[in-house]
């Protein structure tokens, strides 16, 4: 027997009913995180989706996992718009495009930016794995050009852009503002002490 010819694990499917039970509960968060913010009520949750508590938990163990799921998304389409504006002339321009787009994609009800936060950290999902690395290969292409300093690490200004949105969440301009004046720095040609 040949390594071609050794058998093959089953391949998984998933039923129809939790499929259908896993997008219904899923609608139903985004229909109440947009009313109540990230922290309501799970039990709610599962009863807008017309499923017990139990079905809610067995598809999403922790309010971060639903969270992450609903921000899969918004993460796919993050590290397309990343890849896409790895061709833009300005390295530096497309940087700051994408991080306000980053603000823009997890603010979309109150408490979502601080889950984006907890899901960008290395030990997370698939999706936010592949937004970090887009917009890793964006950030490393501004530094590159010396739009970004040499010694600055994506992760930081990742982080940098997650407070920022966590605290503007409802104020779009503010978050703008922000983001102009910790990408530009508050004094230029001055370097923060280590």
């Amino acid at each position: 027997m040949t390594s071609d010819d050794s058998p093959k694990p089953p391949v998984r499917t998933i039923r129809a009913d939790v499929r259908r039970n896993r997008a219904r509960l899923i609608t139903a968060a985004w229909e109440m995180f947009r009313r109540d913010g990230a922290d309501a009520s799970l039990e709610g949750i599962a009863r807008h989706a017309g499923v017990g508590i139990g079905t809610l938990y067995r598809h999403f163990p922790t309010r971060q996992d639903l969270l992450e799921a609903m921000l899969a998304d918004g993460y796919a389409e993050l590290a397309a718009k990343a890849r896409e504006l790895l061709v833009s002339p300005s390295p530096g321009d497309a940087l700051m495009e994408w991080l306000r787009e980053f603000v823009t994609r997890v603010t979309a009800f109150r408490g979502m930016a601080a889950a984006a936060v907890v899901s960008l950290r290395d030990d997370r999902p698939e999706a936010s794995r592949e937004v970090r690395e887009a917009g890793e290969a964006l950030f490393a292409r501004a530094q590159r050009s010396g739009d970004v300093p040499p010694d600055a690490a994506f992760i930081d200004a990742l982080r940098l852009t997650g407070a920022i949105a966590t605290v503007t969440e409802h104020d779009p301009e503010a978050a703008d503002r922000l983001l102009a004046l910790a990408t530009g720095g508050m004094i230029p040609g001055v370097r923060a002490r280590r």
